[in-house]
């Protein structure tokens, strides 16, 4: 069986016979050319399907006569017209069936001959002659916008395949079915070349995956807006150009995030070496809940838990912040995170906002913003809105009305809200709901805490206890708390410190043989100040250098770093003077309550002291403020020092700067000390002996460390540390070796063997090293 046809073509007044096309060779559909001209075919086309005559796959073995095509035209033109949808009985908005294609001759590729389609093979190129004319009017084509990439404008590196996809895919899903219907038919007549059947079949991923197969990223996104306003859809096509917008916006809002916080400087000064944060960040001990409350751990003293009707707390992982879990399922918006001076909260902070900025988690947050409390203090005194403020802080993000969008959430990150300059008032300030409009800073603030700006938008805020505490409730969802390092983070810091491991083991020896060193590594900053400290004396001795057992050296680093961490956060200056009188009031607080073996410091205390509690809890970070529950209902604000170990060392800075100033021995009884002014000024080393008795003779141990921090300050090198707040300056005699001396003779004595361990420690600090072994061996056969 054959088909057979019969098709007359002009050809320059010439007509040509009819043509038999053997099955098996591929046709264009252009009809006979003139010699001299280059025509495309395809050979071994596969047969096709007749579906109109219900016929199956035509069999090789059979011909078939082919009815040519009418006069060519030069382009796809014919297929946009009005003539090739009638053809089929069809409108514009009909859907085209699959199954019928016209061919026409033109300069480009038919589109049934796409390089995309399953019955295409190879071309072959054959030589053709000048193209013959068009019989009937010449067809006009539909004027289609001009697609074309810029060969010299750069690409944003934003601008991805998996966001062109996502974009394209978010714009059209938005269409309705008719509207997705006009927008196949608009396409297949604009742009043939594309497809090699009309797109009406495709699904959605399908039609994207096509436009960006035939087209260059930024083409691709051009002709789907041209598309969409042609069709009077300019809001649709609006809201792609603001996708497009918003991901550069992001993409260098991550890339300034990267820069500002991609480094650290450990310690208090920031003005070291910075170093990449991801050489520096160990992982915190971070809990969902607790009282904010200090580390009571102790190498002697033993002290009650400072809170009761606790749940268990459960520790979480920087990664956990705002997860989208947790959002979903607790319904959170805000959290506020707190922590004592010290203990990390600015590092998991800079963590969460690195992780977003690299993409590695938090991937429900489409913009992130850090505003911190000390950078706001600057924009203090100035009408300026929400919006405003990003603007300043991030430049990039000016050319974006607002921040809000369906892709995800916004989130505001504020560090450090005790740092903030201006007292919050929930009760009397005004409602201020408008992100654009300018208002006061505390305004600002107060309504971002409440919720009433940006409703939408994820807040987290991290400070020390006190400040937090001041919080209305209902405008904190959730609670965390930084606590420092875990006794396997102590070991993990250590280790990256030190890139010598036979150092780094020689370091970790060296803390856990000293109770108290390893007790206060929870504090991170206390382990910048130990390391420091170690990694100097190996530059300084070598690596088999033996490393300092003394404690108060360590500790007086700390405190200097506090008060300049003081004068930092924008507190009034202080001269030394009034720095010593600070440290002597709060000292005599610490030595008063250590006394009583008690942490707590009760008003009574603080009235007498004359110490402002603010000073003390928010700006030194000394001491901390935090609610203890004594029944179900009833919740108590009390305050003491950030560690048993900071008490006592202030209570022996008290004593010692006390005895510099006024040349007072505050250990001795009133009788003892009027007796020993008759005979004999006190002197340090008298000092160092009633400090001696008062420790041995304290039942509880609660003066042991206190004796170790005394010990100390008589040194040198811890002297000259306090030089400032010493008077005139002066550095005394440390009559280290006669205070040596008294303690060897109390060891050898043994009248006190539960207390050796903490007279060899006092020996450590002194720099004198071990008792003769026959001493430390009886007492330990006394023990």
């Amino acid at each position: 069986m054959s088909w057979q046809g019969d098709d007359t073509m002009e050809h320059d007044g010439d007509t040509e016979s009819d043509v038999s096309i053997p099955l098996g060779e591929g046709v264009s559909g252009r009809g006979s050319v003139s010699d001299g001209e280059d025509i495309f075919y395809v050979p071994e086309r596969r047969p096709s399907l007749d579906l109109e005559n219900g016929r199956g796959p035509m069999e090789t073995t059979e011909r078939h006569d082919v009815e040519r095509a009418r006069s060519p035209v030069h382009s796809y033109n014919s297929l946009n017209s009005d003539d090739f949808y009638q053809s089929y009985g069809v409108d514009e908005e009909t859907e085209l069936p699959a199954t019928k294609v016209h061919l026409e001759r033109t300069e480009s590729y038919s589109s049934c001959y796409s390089t995309d389609s399953e019955d295409c093979e190879h071309r072959t190129r054959k030589s053709r002659c000048a193209a013959p004319k068009a019989e009937g009017p010449a067809v006009v084509p539909l004027s289609r916008p001009e697609l074309a990439k810029n060969p010299d404008e750069k690409r944003h590196p934003a601008l991805t395949v998996e966001f062109t996809f996502k974009a394209i895919r978010k714009t059209l899903e938005r269409l309705g079915q008719d509207d997705l219907r006009r927008f196949k038919i608009t396409l297949w007549k604009r742009y043939p070349e594309s497809f090699s059947a009309p797109p009406q079949g495709m699904d959605m991923v399908e039609l994207v995956d096509k436009l960006l197969e035939c087209y260059d990223l930024e083409v691709a996104l051009q002709l789907t807006k041209a598309l969409l306003k042609d069709m009077d859809l300019k809001r649709l096509a609006d809201y792609l150009t603001d996708l497009c917008k918003k991901n550069e916006v992001r993409y260098e809002l991550r890339q300034t995030l990267l820069r500002k916080y991609g480094s650290m400087c450990e310690g208090f000064t920031k003005q070291g070496e910075h170093k990449a944060f991801d050489t520096i960040f160990n992982d915190l001990y971070i809990t969902d809940g607790g009282n904010a409350g200090p580390n009571i751990q102790h190498e002697f003293r033993k002290i009650n838990k400072l809170s009761t009707n606790r749940k268990k707390e459960k520790m979480i992982t920087s990664r956990q912040i705002f997860d989208l879990d947790v959002i979903n399922e607790k319904h959170v918006r805000s959290i506020v995170t707190n922590g004592i001076a010290g203990v990390g909260k600015s590092v998991v902070v800079q963590k969460f906002i690195l992780d977003w900025a690299e993409e590695r988690e938090h991937k429900h947050i489409y913009f992130l913003f850090p505003l911190p409390f000390k950078e706001l203090n600057l924009m203090l005194g100035q009408k300026i809105s929400l919006i405003e403020i990003v603007h300043t802080l991030y430049p990039e993000t000016k050319v974006l009305p607002t921040f809000e969008c369906d892709e995800g959430r916004v989130m505001f990150v504020c560090d450090g809200l005790d740092e903030y300059a201006n007292p919050l008032d929930f009760h009397r300030t005004e409602t201020w709901c408008d992100s654009t409009e300018p208002a006061d800073m505390h305004v600002l603030v107060t309504n971002l805490i409440r919720g009433n700006l940006l409703p939408s938008s994820l807040l987290w805020i991290t400070s020390r206890p006190l400040t937090s505490s001041r919080l209305p409730p209902e405008a904190v969802h959730q609670v965390l708390e930084v606590r420092g390092f875990t006794d396997e983070q102590k070991e993990w810091y250590f280790r990256k410190r030190f890139e010598d491991q036979a150092q780094a083991d020689k370091v970790i020896a060296q803390l856990t043989s000293c109770k108290t060193l390893h007790i206060m590594c929870h504090l991170p900053t206390f382990c910048w100040v130990v390391c420091g400290l170690f990694q100097r004396t190996f530059q300084e001795k070598g690596p088999d250098a033996e490393l300092p057992k003394g404690l108060t050296l360590m500790y007086t680093h700390l405190l200097l770093g506090h008060l300049h961490v003081r004068g930092a956060r924008g507190s009034p200056p202080r001269t030394p003077d009034e720095e010593r009188d600070f440290l002597v009031k709060l000292g005599k607080v610490a030595f008063t309550m250590l006394e009583k073996n008690q942490m707590v410091i009760d008003k009574a205390t603080w009235k007498d002291s004359e110490v402002d509690v603010a000073e003390a809890v928010t700006k030194s970070g000394l001491c901390i403020e935090f609610l203890i529950e004594q029944f179900v209902m009833y919740q108590e604000r009390i305050q003491s020092f950030i560690h048993p170990t900071i008490q006592e060392y202030l209570a022996a800075l008290y004593v010692f700067l006390t005895w510099r100033s006024t040349g007072k021995n505050v250990l001795e009884q009133p009788l003892k000390s009027k007796l020993s002014h008759m005979f004999k000024e006190p002197g340090l080393l008298v000092i160092h002996r009633s400090a001696i008795e008062r420790s041995l003779q304290s039942p509880e141990g609660n003066l042991d460390i206190f004796l170790r921090f005394l010990l100390g300050m008589s040194l040198k090198a811890n002297q000259e540390l306090l030089q400032r707040f010493l008077p005139n300056k002066n550095i005394c005699p440390s009559f280290s070796e006669e205070t040596a001396s008294i303690i060897k003779k109390k060891i050898k004595e043994n009248h006190y063997p539960d207390r050796s361990t903490n007279l060899q420690g006092c020996l450590d600090e002194l720099g004198f090293g071990e008792v003769p072994s026959h001493s430390r061996s009886n007492s330990m056969k006394n023990n």
